[in-house]
């Protein structure tokens, strides 16, 4: 074997175990998620449910940045780990460091000045919630600056692929999110303002144990102040061209959010946070995966390896959209059970926004890897130049198409369209950004057409099974889940996967049971 096999081999290993362990950690975290829902949704009720929603989406229109700057300093860690140069990788985390503690200060200002404003004269709130709604903003708005100040931190982690670590933190997480959701079950004061409140104090005690861990286990993370000139600067101007994607990001998250609720209120607000919230539990398989990968894209960059980088773009891009095709579709036929079984009681819009934020979620998921590997090249002004005014004009487009008078569910509709053309412009500027090594044809060929194809192949039968069984309930959920997984893993064997991982797959299925095979016969 090569070394180069050899590297790819290592490689694909560390992959496929820090993707178990994500996993692991999301099945947990899911677990937990969905009893906190429920009781959060219990405890609330709908329309303070999308109260703080919209609370928490006026600052994440502000906090914006902290995603921004997650993005980049993961990005320039995980290039300096390729590079191999440990002074170089000091002044990098250094240079972060100072940025995003400047970066906290301009979001507190904005969301001290703008952000109130906007509480005080634009939202719609129920009477009597006014109070609330602005104890909810004050405690959102110290999260967003404390989470910009650990994100070198959790970078940092990424970058050097401690994904246990990140595994337990982000159980440790939603344990305290959990907790509160109890916790507001007793308390005789207001359950927002209580349930804000201590979201905030378990986002204080995350950070104390990132920074604890990082500054004793790498040693790039010594807590000081100071900068790099030349990589502040390429930070700033990466984070800064990052920042105005990200925005354009937002408009089809929180911008639509505020849409709605000037022409429909919070409870609409509710419906859609709820399922967004359902589907964030599905696309979290795909992001463990892209999280996992991730690294090794930039570092496979900053070794000058771009047919390497190519060739693990293209496959995660594919085994993304498998795997959001494999959970997905079940769970998109019999998303209305789903619902009623998780929350007793489901909002009117939420099985239609469920269902059309998955068909999002699928384009987006094949599109993922390509972002990583523009950040691996740093040249991110034109990109988020063409890519952010496309997705800016989701915020207009809905408020237009509600003027006209059309319903929730058809806006959402065409909020896909601009996701879908961020494909075709992402890969043009990859390509000519790698000096056009990267294989654009291949990759819309491989993944999108494909993927596309397939979506319907896989839809067929589990489809036509529930239209067998019309009694809603426990037999048919269980009749379309079996009839998916089975006919899902016979056509991503057969037609997703080339003739080598079939083989590879066939290779590691034989020793699997030999293992278990001499562990019985010891036995």
């Amino acid at each position: 074997m090569s070394d180069q096999s050899k590297h790819t081999s290592v490689d694909n290993k560390r992959i496929a175990k820090n993707t178990l362990l994500l996993y692991a950690r999301m099945l947990i975290m899911m677990f937990i998620g969905l009893f906190t829902s429920r009781i959060i949704l219990q405890a609330l009720g709908v329309s303070d449910l999308g109260l703080y929603s919209v609370c928490g989406g006026v600052v994440s229109l502000f906090s914006f940045i902290s995603g921004t700057l997650a993005g980049g300093t993961q990005r320039f860690i995980s290039f300096g780990i390729g590079e191999g140069n440990m002074e170089k990788l000091k002044r990098t985390f250094a240079s972060a460091m100072t940025l995003h503690l400047l970066m906290a200060v301009i979001i507190l200002v904005i969301g001290e000045t703008l952000g109130l404003w906007y509480v005080y004269n634009k939202l719609n709130v129920d009477p009597g919630r006014f109070e609330a709604a602005l104890w909810c903003y004050q405690f959102s708005l110290v999260t967003a600056v404390i989470s910009v100040i650990q994100t070198p931190f959790n970078g940092a982690l990424i970058a050097h692929e401690k994904m246990d670590i990140y595994a337990y933190m982000t159980i440790f997480e939603v344990a305290i999110k959990l907790i509160a959701a109890y916790a507001i079950m007793i308390v005789s004061y207001d359950r927002l303002v209580c349930y804000a409140a201590i979201l905030l104090v378990a986002n204080i005690l995350s950070t104390l144990i990132y920074n604890w861990y990082c500054r004793r286990n790498f040693e790039e993370c010594g807590f000081h102040f100071g900068y790099d000139k030349k990589l502040f600067a390429d930070m700033l101007s990466f984070s800064g061209w990052n920042t105005f994607g990200t925005i354009a990001a937002m408009g089809q998250s929180t911008g639509v959010d505020l849409v709605i609720n000037f022409f429909c209120g919070t409870v609409v607000n509710g419906a859609r946070g709820i399922a967004s919230q359902a589907n964030g539990f599905v696309n979290k398989f795909v992001s463990n995966f892209q999280v996992a990968l991730n690294p090794q894209i930039i570092k496979t960059y900053a070794s000058g390896n771009i047919a390497e980088m190519s060739r693990i773009v293209i496959r995660g891009a594919e085994f993304s959209s498998y795997l959001l095709l494999f959970l997905g579709i079940p769970l998109f036929i019999e998303i209305e059970f789903v619902l009623n079984l998780w929350l007793g009681q489901v909002p009117e819009h939420s099985v239609a926004f469920m269902r059309i934020i998955m068909i999002e979620g699928l384009f987006r998921a094949m599109g993922n890897p390509t972002i990583t590997a523009m950040h691996a090249t740093g040249k991110m002004k034109m990109l988020n130049l063409t890519v952010g005014i496309l997705l800016l004009v989701i915020v207009p487009e809905s408020y237009i198409l509600f003027k006209l008078g059309l319903s929730p569910e058809t806006v959402m509709l065409f909020n896909i369209i601009p996701w879908i053309l961020c494909i075709p412009l992402r890969l043009y500027w990859l390509n000519k950004y790698t000096n056009r090594e990267f294989p654009v044809s291949y990759f819309l060929l491989k993944v999108v057409v494909k993927g596309v194809a397939l979506t319907f192949m896989m839809f067929v039968i589990p489809y036509c099974v529930s239209c067998l069984i019309p009694n809603d309930g426990w037999s048919r959920f269980l009749a379309v889940g079996i009839s998916s997984v089975i006919s899902s893993s016979l056509i991503i064997y057969y037609l997703g996967l080339n003739k080598d991982l079939r083989y590879n797959l066939k290779v590691k299925a034989k020793m699997m049971i030999r293992k278990i095979t001499r562990r019985e016969k010891i036995a």
